[in-house]
């Protein structure tokens, strides 16, 4: 209850609840009975209808008017009092503050006594004893001397090392006449300093003594702090008893808060040029306030200190620096007493700093107006941590660091957004080297290097994992990289002392408990994921949430730069964020909620990989069953949507896969590798191997024949494009699996890749035997598409051998097939295939008629970057160059070169330059070993 009522009306967060109950030793069950206690408050409160306390992200909200809590109605009538006394009207001033005052009867929340409640009693008793202070101040003024003096012999009693209530007794007892007591009183002062702190008074009661000494009547005091909107305030705060200075005034030199900046600073020049650029012109029209944010350890209180040394000389009125505690060990920095430490810091007195929020801020915005200083506040939370902070005139410029991204600040205060990444290579490199020094990093380089990636580039890792290294003769670089090797303890080994801030875990810790529970949840779903980087449909998936709801939870964590925007809808975070973000759901989350969660995140790839792959080759027949549809199917309306999404998609499909494998999750690794025939288009043929290798061990596990067979034909097709031994090994061996289980689909695709393979290697009879064998399984088998292949590869050896005419009729059959299909990728190849026939009948005008439709359809395909293009343009450089056009057969050689090369297809690539090279005298055709038929469309 007490915990509720000290933040009225605003929502109390569990942990602190949590906090404010066990302090730092809660047990397993807190938030139960947390949760259990309030049940039993609106029990008690009669509150049925939950209208009293709400419960609201991330906690309860207690509702209650002013007039029905105390320290409400005692803020308010504090305030009216100064409102009074600002106005000149000391005696309604007096009358507002006493019915507050009345109001306590005693210590604030006595007899609740964990750590948390016992500062915020303390902050209340200073509430307190401060509105006593100033009705005292308000009644000297009035003249009630008499009347004061027993009031504040008893608050001097309780409170012996108070000098500013020894100075307002003093005075009252000096104007009674009672200048031995006067002076009695400061001896007392003196003697409880030196004997309880070792120190002695301060210089304004000092001069108040010196004053009384002299036989001058002390004052009461003319000023009153609560108007922080009248044109005097300035002087009202620093003036007082008619002395050479008052007392409520403390001689303060001109602050340089800074803390010490370190010696290795490394890199970040762009950032410091950015921060350069922003630093107010004299005679600036506004506060410049620049926000720096990035996650935690990545060094932004770092830049933030070197900076402000750098041009804190700018600066000739002082500069300012907090902690405001934001992300750390403790509570944060609450407002009202960062402003107390920057008035004193200012030069107002400890006892002449107004109570509450509003008069303080007020009061510094005050005192910042024509000065030029830099404010920097540190490691703040929220928007809202920082606007009390802010000064209102031009001049001064305010730096804030956070792992918010403060859009707040962007959007109402103008701030400049400033975000810091990790380092760069060599700016990383470099600080290892500057930490451990340039002999050890030069006899382990390869070390460093190590070091560098396994602290995915974060400052705070590198000087944990470097200063471990330099700290110890014994410990060498390439021992902490083996350390961080490790993956279950990584973690564990970026820590170093006991010093909270010297461990990466805790840093990350801090940021994680600032999340709200849905933000929680999906990071540690997110430490699931095995690619470099996730869409939001995929950690839709992965969380059971909408699309909608996972995007709102992905901003969020990247406001709080827990991962970070790569493009549109699509987010990361480095390797340590990841390893803490897997930690975290192994210690939250059951075994059975983590494998639920995977189960959902392979069915989405799955489902939406079979889904693009359809529309990349609408002529194919499935290979395996069907995927399960997931909650939220992906939408793929069109063939250029299905290629960017596998673009997008292709590292995160084969890490999935091989995750799918590592789990024994068989199923969906055998659904992957059937979907991810769109490598061999992209030219990725050894992840397309790797893929296929590590879904042979999900295949056999499996115990079906045909899956085994349909990975052996995905690896081997991706073997013969590179001419591996291995290629025919795996297809015959896939052949035979494939007609053990009956499976024709299999078997033509394997014998169509092995006749393929063995044309390349110039054995045409038995690369004929196999394309034969296929036209006779094809025809009357699926759509006619596997009849079209074979035509087209009859085609295709035909024009090998010399046979022309037979050459062009195959050629034509195919082309006529592929178009009633509307397969334009089979069409092209077929095309071509005719126009080698007419070739080498020596009818080339008729030859580049082909060659010319075949480009056309392969430009208008997946196109400009497919061997589906490539072909026919060494085809028809052929043609061109019979016809004497050699510049144009060259442009064309070349064009196709470069598409074999994106490819990976060094061999036929080097034939495009060979023709290059020999492009002037006569030119026989393209060599058929560099031939293409229908290359990536055997599905």
């Amino acid at each position: 209850m007490a915990a509720l009522l000290l933040a009225p009306n605003s929502v109390v967060p569990l942990s602190r609840l949590v906090e404010t109950t066990w302090d730092d030793e809660p047990p397993a069950t807190a938030i139960k009975q947390v949760r259990n206690s309030v049940s039993a408050l609106r029990e008690r409160l009669g509150d049925i209808d939950q209208r009293l306390i709400i419960t609201l992200e991330p906690g309860y909200r207690l509702c209650v008017d002013e007039e029905r809590l105390d320290s409400l109605r005692f803020a308010a009538g504090v305030a009216d009092g100064r409102r009074h006394a600002a106005e000149g009207r000391l005696d309604r001033a007096v009358r507002a503050i006493r019915p507050a005052l009345s109001l306590w009867r005693g210590p604030a929340l006595d007899g609740l006594g964990t750590a948390a409640l016992t500062r915020s009693a303390a902050r209340l008793d200073e509430q307190r004893l401060s509105a006593l202070e100033l009705c005292a101040r308000w009644r000297l003024q009035l003249g009630e001397h008499r009347e004061v003096v027993d009031d504040l012999g008893d608050l001097v009693h309780d409170h012996p090392l108070r000098e500013g209530l020894h100075a307002q007794l003093m005075t009252a007892l000096d104007h009674c006449g009672r200048r031995a007591d006067a002076l009695h009183v400061f001896h007392r002062l003196r003697t409880c300093l030196a004997e309880e702190l070792g120190v002695g008074p301060g210089a304004d009661i000092q001069r108040l003594h010196e004053q009384i000494l002299r036989g001058e009547p002390a004052a009461p005091r003319r000023d009153d702090l609560a108007a922080p909107g009248r044109d005097d305030l300035a002087s009202a705060v620093v003036g007082a008893l008619p002395a050479p200075r008052p007392p409520w005034a403390v001689a303060s030199p001109v602050p340089r808060q800074l803390p010490q900046t370190i010696r290795d600073f490394t890199g970040r020049a762009d950032h410091l040029a950015a921060l350069d650029a922003l630093l107010p012109p004299a005679g600036g029209q506004a506060v410049v306030i620049s926000a720096l944010d990035g996650s935690g350890g990545v060094g932004k209180t770092t830049l933030a200190v070197h900076w402000a040394h750098r041009v804190q000389d700018r600066f000739p009125d002082g500069t300012l620096h907090t902690n405001l505690r934001g992300y750390g060990p403790g509570k944060s920095a609450n407002p009202d007493e960062v402003l107390n430490d920057f008035l004193v810091a200012l030069g107002i007195h400890p006892a002449a700093v107004p109570a509450g929020t509003g008069a303080r801020s007020g009061l510094f915005r005050t005192l910042a107006a024509g000065r030029r200083m830099l404010i920097v506040l540190d490691n703040a939370n929220c928007a809202e941590q920082v606007r009390p902070l802010l000064p209102g005139a031009p001049g001064c410029m305010v730096l804030v660091t956070s792992r918010d991204s403060l859009t707040g600040l962007v959007v109402t205060e103008a701030a400049h957004r400033l975000t810091l990444d990790v380092l760069s290579p060599a700016e990383a490199s470099s600080l290892v080297v500057s930490i451990v020094g340039p002999v050890r990093a030069r006899a382990q380089p390869a070390a460093v290097d190590n070091l560098v990636r396994l602290c995915a580039r974060l400052p705070l890792a590198l000087r944990i994992a470097a200063g471990r290294a330099a700290a110890y003769e014994h410990v060498s670089v390439a021992d902490i990289v083996a350390e961080l090797a490790e993956e279950d303890s990584r973690l564990d080994a970026l820590s170093w002392g006991k010093d909270p801030y010297a461990a990466v875990r805790n840093v990350l810790e801090w940021s994680y408990e600032q999340l709200a529970a849905p933000q929680a949840h999906l990071f540690r779903r997110l430490g699931l994921h095995p690619g470099p980087d996730i869409s939001t449909p995929a950690a839709a998936a992965l969380t059971g949430l909408s699309p909608r709801e996972a995007r709102q939870s992905l901003n969020a964590l990247a406001d709080a730069h827990l991962i970070e925007p790569v493009a549109h809808d699509r987010y990361r975070f480095h390797d340590l964020l990841r390893a803490y973000a897997d930690e975290l759901a192994c210690e939250h989350d059951t075994e059975d909620e983590r494998r639920h969660a995977l189960d959902a995140m392979l069915t989405w790839y799955s489902h939406t990989a079979h889904t693009a792959d359809r529309r990349l080759y609408p002529a194919c027949t499935r290979l395996v069953a069907e995927p399960a549809e997931p909650a939220h199917p992906h939408p793929m309306a069109h063939r250029d949507q299905a290629w960017a999404w596998f673009t997008a998609e292709r590292t995160n499909l084969v890490a999935a896969l091989h995750q799918a494998v590592d789990r024994s999750m068989d199923r969906y690794a055998l659904h992957l590798v059937d979907a991810l025939g769109f490598l061999v288009l992209m030219g990725a043929w050894e992840e397309r191997i790797d893929s296929a290798t590590a879904g042979l061990r999900a295949a056999r596990r499996s115990g079906e024949t045909e899956h085994e067979a349909n990975v052996l034909l995905a690896r081997g097709e991706a073997l013969a494009h590179l001419q591996h031994p291995d290629a025919e090994p795996d297809l015959t061996h896939a052949s035979t699996l494939a007609q053990d289980a009956g499976n024709i689909h299999i078997q033509i695709a394997a014998r169509t890749e092995l006749g393929r393979l063995l044309r390349r290697q110039t054995r045409f009879a038995e690369a004929l035997h196999h394309f034969e064998e296929v036209r006779v399984l094809s025809r009357g088998f699926d759509t006619g598409r596997w009849e079209a292949v074979a035509e087209g590869n009859i085609a295709e050896l035909h024009a090998d051998l010399g046979n022309h005419r037979q050459a062009i009729d195959h050629g034509s059959r195919s082309a006529w097939l592929r178009h009633r299909l509307g397969d334009s990728d089979g069409e092209a190849c077929a095309l071509s295939a005719i126009a080698r026939g007419w070739q080498g009948l020596g009818d080339h005008g008729t030859a580049i008629v082909h060659c010319r439709r075949a480009i056309a359809l392969g430009r208008a395909s997946l196109g400009s970057h497919d061997e589906t293009l490539a072909w026919p343009l060494a085809v028809l450089a052929t043609s061109l160059t019979h016809l004497g056009r050699v510049t144009e057969a060259i442009a064309c050689w070349q064009e196709a070169a470069a598409i074999y090369t994106d490819r990976g297809l060094d061999a036929e690539a080097a034939a495009m330059h060979h023709h290059i090279r020999a492009a002037h005298p006569p030119l026989a055709e393209p060599d058929p070993a560099g031939g293409v038929a229908d290359r990536g469309l055997i599905r």
